[in-house]
């Protein structure tokens, strides 16, 4: 195996879990961030990495796509294999294998990333380090153009729309909202009746700060499939997001 791949393991914790003993969407956000974290730093290029060389630089997700075939039960061992898969000058690409115990394939994730100046909040260029760490061995879990691209039809903002705001242990290490909390607000829009979503494709436009409020508003197009809007009270969009069983 490549030494670009990391693959990492743990057991499904209760707090992990829905009501019905299996983990949830969040969950295994949260498992895929963490993986690529541990293996950014890893290869060299992960926030402290950076600390430590003096840039005050950091990783912001912009695009993931998530797609389960099986959500692991509580006390499971689960492992993420992840790996960088190149990208282009303001981009950096990488790609998630979760398997169970034995092997089986639970499910498979893209991402996109960007370097932001902490201070500025300003995109940089991708370090050429990055680019070169890119995976050579494996094809990419969805192909090379993983992303839908996403658009809230809806011009009418809905009187049911949901409302949070964020608290101060939302915030993340890069000093807004983290990536799973916006999962887990959207997924409140997302009825019972829609089924468990196992599919999961999020672009993030923006950034939310501690105190800020945000609303949701979530449309089913189709059985089963719901568009999910996350944005500002004046308007200015968080995210948007597609879910589907």
């Amino acid at each position: 195996m490549s030494d670009t791949f990391g693959k990492y393991s743990w057991s499904v914790r209760t707090y992990e879990c829905g009501p019905d003993g299996l983990a949830t969407m969040a969950s295994v956000c949260n498992w895929l961030q963490e993986a690529a974290s541990l293996n950014a730093e890893a290869l060299t290029f992960s926030k402290s990495n950076f600390e430590s060389a003096g840039e005050n630089i950091s990783w912001v997700l912009t695009r993931l796509k998530v797609k389960m075939s099986r959500f692991p039960k509580w006390g499971e061992t689960v492992s993420t294999l992840t790996f960088p898969r190149g990208g282009r000058r303001i981009v950096a690409w990488r790609d998630f294998v979760i398997t169970g115990a034995d092997g089986e394939e639970l499910g498979r994730a893209s991402s996109e990333w960007m370097l932001i100046d902490l201070a500025s909040r300003k995109v940089v260029a991708i370090p050429e380090a990055v680019f070169a760490a890119a995976n050579t061995v494996r094809a990419p879990v969805f192909g090379d153009e993983p992303f839908l691209k996403l658009r809230w039809e809806c011009s009418i903002a809905s009187p049911d729309a949901l409302a949070f705001r964020a608290r101060r242990g939302d915030i993340d290490l890069n000093g807004h909202v983290n990536n799973v909390h916006y999962v887990e607000w959207l997924m409140e829009g997302r009825p019972v009746a829609a089924g468990p979503c196992r599919e999961l494709d999020i672009v993030f436009k923006s950034e939310t700060l501690a105190g800020e409020e945000v609303r949701v508003e979530s449309v089913e197009v189709e059985p089963g499939v719901l568009i999910h809007r996350v944005y500002a009270p004046d308007g200015r969009d968080h995210v948007l997001a597609r879910t589907a069983r």
